[in-house]
């Protein structure tokens, strides 16, 4: 499948831009986090399983979709009014004039900011040549750094995960040890993003980590280098169960996905959880090669609506897990692509989805690369499920709403079932 021309012009990538939580990664694709109101605990009865909503008369109770922003009012004689601000600039602003470029990049990021965005989290945005870079690194399936995700605990960097086969491992760097220092500098106080970019670098080169596990403290020093990032982790649960989390859509995640449901094949798989809980989104062709995995040639996935012209997507190949029995898992931090894939699969009756209503991204982005290095993301289009549903604020809605399914999730290999009620609910329904 191809995406279509009407999304590239020009640019280097199409994207259902990526969410974050409050983690950032540093192999992550974007790393903006989704705000959205939480859902309250859904209502049960003795009829159901104790981690279940039971379905309301007509389907499952839901909040309503936000209501859309007022358009903000536009100043008549704007090109004057630019000029008479940018004089007051000059004459009377306590920091003095701005320089021509200062001036433009600020008119550019105003322009952009008055385009589709989600609250503090940008979708259309001006890029710098290093957030360009960050940006279209969780694309390739690997990043140049020391292999680790960390997320600011209490104000305190935290080392979320190491990436195995990347230097942090080797350096012995472990989940939970926290990070204070960078090169000599303490990092307290400091934007997450800005300590990632002090901890990235250039491949060969060496960074000095002031690190603290339990009441030990000490330096270490690790080389960075070209670290292989999987977005796709599965295990066995029990049997005939198999689990298998999304954690985005790189170049590599469709030939990512197909291995590992041989491999729980292989191993007993008859069923299969799909976690898309933490799934931010990433390439939209990735998306919809991971759907056509799961779907008879000729169902629906989705439809796209641009500014060119509009593209209908359908599956188009035969893969052997078009009848395997399958529940989906989704979240408030289910975005984008995700939510492309969420939807085809429940709206093609071919997954019961469970959690809480996904976060409601609903465009397309494209990357257009600038003269002078920098670049636009820039919403290209809309899309809607199979159904004609428009996902812009609306997002995914579950067949079962499972009250903590936005709950911070545990490494794939220590996931334990009984803890995390929505992964429970899902096993109980594909065990009925």
């Amino acid at each position: 499948m191809k995406t279509p021309d009407t999304l590239f012009v020009p640019l280097s990538v199409a994207l259902c831009a990526s969410l974050m939580g409050a983690v950032v990664s540093l192999a992550a694709c974007d790393d903006f986090e989704p705000d959205r109101d939480r859902a309250s605990d859904a209502a049960t009865s003795p009829a159901a399983s104790p981690h279940l909503a039971v379905p309301k008369e007509g389907g499952v109770e839901r909040s309503p979709a936000p209501a859309p922003e007022e358009p903000r009012p536009v100043a008549p004689n704007a090109k004057k009014t630019f000029a008479e601000v940018t004089a007051l600039l000059g004459s009377h602003y306590v920091d003095g004039a701005m320089t021509e470029d200062e001036l433009w990049t600020a008119a550019t990021e105003g322009v952009l900011a008055r385009l589709i965005q989600r609250g503090e989290h940008p979708v259309n945005a001006l890029l710098s040549p290093e957030e360009l870079e960050r940006l279209l690194e969780g694309t390739r399936g690997h990043i140049v750094g020391i292999g680790v995700a960390i997320e600011e605990v209490a104000g305190t960097l935290v080392v979320r995960d190491v990436i195995p086969g990347g230097p942090a491992v080797t350096s012995g760097l472990e989940p939970g040890d926290r990070i204070l220092g960078v090169d000599g500098q303490r990092l307290r106080g400091i934007p997450l993003g800005d300590a990632v970019a002090r901890i990235r670098g250039e491949a060969g080169s060496v960074v000095e980590l002031f690190v603290q596990r339990d009441t030990e403290e000490w330096t270490l020093s690790i080389p960075r280098g070209r670290v292989a990032v999987a977005s796709v982790a599965s295990r066995n649960l029990e049997a005939g169960v198999g689990y298998l989390r999304l954690n985005g859509f790189s170049k590599s995640t469709g030939d990512e996905v197909g291995k590992h449901l041989e491999a729980l094949a292989k191993a007993g798989m008859d069923r299969l959880v799909l976690d898309l809980r933490a799934c931010p989104g990433g390439l939209l062709d990735s998306a919809l090669d991971v759907a056509e995995l799961f779907l008879e040639p000729g169902m629906p996935v989705v439809s796209i609506r641009g500014a060119n012209g509009s593209d209908e997507r359908a599956a188009g190949r035969v893969d052997r897990w078009e009848d395997i029995p399958m529940a989906l898992l989704i979240g408030p931090k289910t975005a984008s692509g995700a939510e492309i894939l969420a939807g085809a699969l429940q709206e093609n009756g071919r997954a019961l989805v469970v959690g809480q209503p996904s976060f409601g991204k609903g465009t397309v982005e494209a990357i257009h690369e600038l003269s002078n290095g920098w670049a636009v993301k820039l919403s290209s289009a809309r899309f809607f499920s199979p159904n004609d549903t428009p996902r812009q604020d609306n997002g995914v809605r579950p067949d079962i709403e499972v009250a903590g399914a936005d709950a911070a999730l545990a490494r794939v290999e220590e996931l334990n079932a009984s803890e995390d009620v929505a992964l429970h609910a899902s096993i109980e329904l594909l065990s009925r």
